[in-house]
C-alpha cells in the first residue's frame, strides 16, 4: 500500500483539508504527530487555541501551516511529521499514506491550488475533535493529560520533593473541557455543512455527553447524511442512544483500542473488563448494517507489555468476528519511551521477533486460504513494521525506568507486572544469577 502517484513529495492531505483540536483545545496539525510538538503557532510563536475563536482561514493559511505545506511538496518531512516518517522507514503504513488514499480524488486539485508560498483556498473537509480528557480508564501508557482517572495515580508516583518523577505524568493537568468555550457550538454548527469527515476521540468520546449532543446537531442541520463519522474508542461502553444516531450519517467507522486478549488487556488498560470488550465487539459484528457501520478495526498499541503475546488477540478476532476486521492494526508506541518495545535487551527482542514472525506467517496462510479478506492485506504490513521498529533503536538503558515505573504503579493497582511478562521475569532472574556469580567466592559467607 502506498500513497497515490499523483501526490508529489511527501504530500499529506491533512495539511490541506483537516482541522484538529487536541484534548486541551490547542490547534495542531494532526493527532499522529502530537508527540513531536505539532502545535500550530501564530506569528508571535504562540500556540493557537480554539478559545481564540480563529477562523479556518487564519489557521490553515498561517505562516506555520504554509511552511508545512511547502516542506511536504519539496519532499521533506517536517520534524513534527516524525512519527509518519519512522513508520514509513520501517515498512509500516503511516497515517499520511492512509489519508492520501482517502483523499486521492482531490489531491491533484489541492496541489494545483497551492501557491509557491504554500497558501491555499481553505476548505475544511475533515475535522478531529478530542473532547477533553474525560475517560473511564487509566491505561499504563497514558497520562493525566488524556485520562481523568490518571490523576489519582500520578501524585503518589511523584518524587519525594513533590516534583514529577516521570515527565509524562504531570499531575497539574486539570479537567480539560474546552468544548464548553463560548462560540464553539456556533462554529461547529457552521462547520458541519462543509464536512465530509468528522472524528471524535478523547479521553473516551463514547462516554462524553457533548459528543452525543454534537451528533444531534449534525442530524438536526441535515448535515449528517454527508458526513463519515469515525471514532477512536476503548469500546468499554457503547451507549444505545449513540448507536441510534449512527444510521443518520453517511457511514460510521470504529477504531477500537484493544491492546491484547483477555487478562493482559485488562492489565494494560486498567480497569477494563474483557467481558465488556467482547460483548461490544460481538454487538458491532452482529449489528454491523443496522448501526450503519462501514468498518470496525482493532487498533493495537505495540509496546513492551504486549509484544510477546499478540497471537492470542489475532486468534480471537479470527475465530469470533465476521464483519469486524479479523486482523488488528499494530501501532508502535513512541511515548513514554521507557515503554517502547525497543527497551528490551537483544535476546528478548529476538524472541519477540520470532513470535511476531509466527503471527505474520499464520495470518498470511489464513489470507491465502481465503479465510481473511484481501482488503485487510495492509494490516499484515503493520506486523512487519512492528518488527522493524523493535530493532530500530537500542533503548535497553531505559529498562531501569520501566521497572521503577511499574513497581510504583503495581503497588497502586495491586498488580504484578512480572505476572504478565514471564519472559522478562525469567531474563531478569537469569541476569541476577549471572551478576552474583561474577562477584565470585567473596559472597559465599
Amino acid at each position: 500500500m502506498s500513497g497515490p502517484s499523483s501526490a508529489p513529495g511527501k504530500f499529506c492531505a491533512l495539511a490541506w483539508v483537516h482541522r484538529f483540536t487536541n484534548i486541551a483545545g490547542q490547534i495542531q496539525v494532526c493527532c499522529s504527530s502530537e508527540e513531536y510538538d505539532n502545535n500550530v503557532r501564530d506569528s508571535a510563536g504562540q500556540r493557537m487555541n480554539i478559545r481564540d475563536q480563529l477562523s479556518d482561514e487564519q489557521i490553515l493559511n498561517s505562516e506555520f501551516m504554509k511552511n508545512v505545506r511547502v516542506q511536504l511538496l519539496k519532499g521533506e518531512f517536517p520534524e513534527l511529521c516524525r512519527r509518519c516518517q519512522i513508520t514509513e522507514e520501517t515498512g509500516g503504513v503511516s497515517r499520511r499514506m492512509n489519508e492520501n488514499q482517502h483523499f486521492a480524488p482531490m489531491i491533484a486539485d489541492l496541489v494545483r491550488g497551492t501557491s509557491a508560498d504554500g497558501e491555499i483556498a481553505v476548505a475544511v473537509k475533515s475535522a478531529d475533535y478530542r473532547l477533553g480528557n474525560l475517560c473511564n480508564l487509566a491505561c499504563r501508557m497514558c497520562s493525566p493529560h488524556a485520562s481523568t482517572p490518571w490523576a489519582k495515580y500520578s501524585r503518589p508516583m511523584a518524587n519525594p520533593d513533590g516534583t514529577v518523577r516521570f515527565d509524562h505524568l504531570s499531575f497539574d493537568v486539570e479537567k480539560q473541557d474546552w468544548y464548553e468555550a463560548p462560540g464553539f457550538l456556533d462554529y461547529f454548527k457552521a462547520q458541519v455543512q462543509q464536512l465530509e469527515h468528522l472524528h471524535f476521540a478523547g479521553g473516551e468520546p463514547l462516554i462524553n455527553p457533548k459528543m452525543e449532543a454534537l451528533l444531534r446537531h449534525c442530524v438536526e442541520l441535515n448535515a449528517a447524511k454527508n458526513i463519515m463519522l469515525t471514532y477512536n474508542t476503548n469500546l468499554t461502553r457503547v451507549p444505545d442512544a449513540v448507536k441510534a444516531l449512527w444510521p443518520h450519517f453517511r457511514g460510521v467507522e470504529i477504531y477500537a483500542s484493544v491492546d491484547a486478549y483477555g487478562a493482559l488487556n485488562e492489565f494494560i488498560r486498567h480497569p477494563t473488563r474483557w467481558n465488556d470488550i467482547d460483548k461490544n465487539l460481538r454487538d458491532l459484528d452482529e449489528n454491523f448494517d443496522r448501526y450503519g457501520l462501514r468498518s470496525v478495526e482493532v487498533m493495537t498499541t505495540a509496546q513492551l507489555y504486549n509484544i510477546f503475546q499478540l497471537e492470542d488477540l489475532y486468534d480471537y478476532l479470527f475465530e469470533n468476528m465476521t464483519r469486524v476486521n479479523k486482523l488488528p492494526k499494530l501501532v508502535d508506541l513512541h511515548v513514554p519511551t521507557f515503554l517502547r518495545s525497543q527497551v528490551l535487551p537483544q535476546e528478548l527482542k529476538s524472541l519477540a521477533t520470532k513470535r511476531l514472525e509466527a503471527v505474520l506467517e499464520k495470518s498470511q496462510q489464513r489470507m491465502a486460504a481465503g479465510l481473511i479478506a484481501r482488503r485487510e492485506a495492509w494490516a499484515l504490513e503493520t506486523i512487519s513494521g512492528a518488527i522493524n521498529f523493535l530493532h530500530l533503536e537500542d533503548r535497553s538503558h531505559e529498562m531501569s525506568d520501566f521497572l521503577t515505573f511499574n513497581k510504583m504503579l503495581d503497588q497502586l493497582h495491586k498488580k504484578n507486572t512480572m505476572d504478565v511478562l514471564p519472559e522478562l521475569r525469567a531474563w531478569l532472574a537469569q541476569k541476577e544469577i549471572s551478576e552474583l556469580k561474577s562477584q565470585g567466592p567473596s559472597l559465599q559467607l
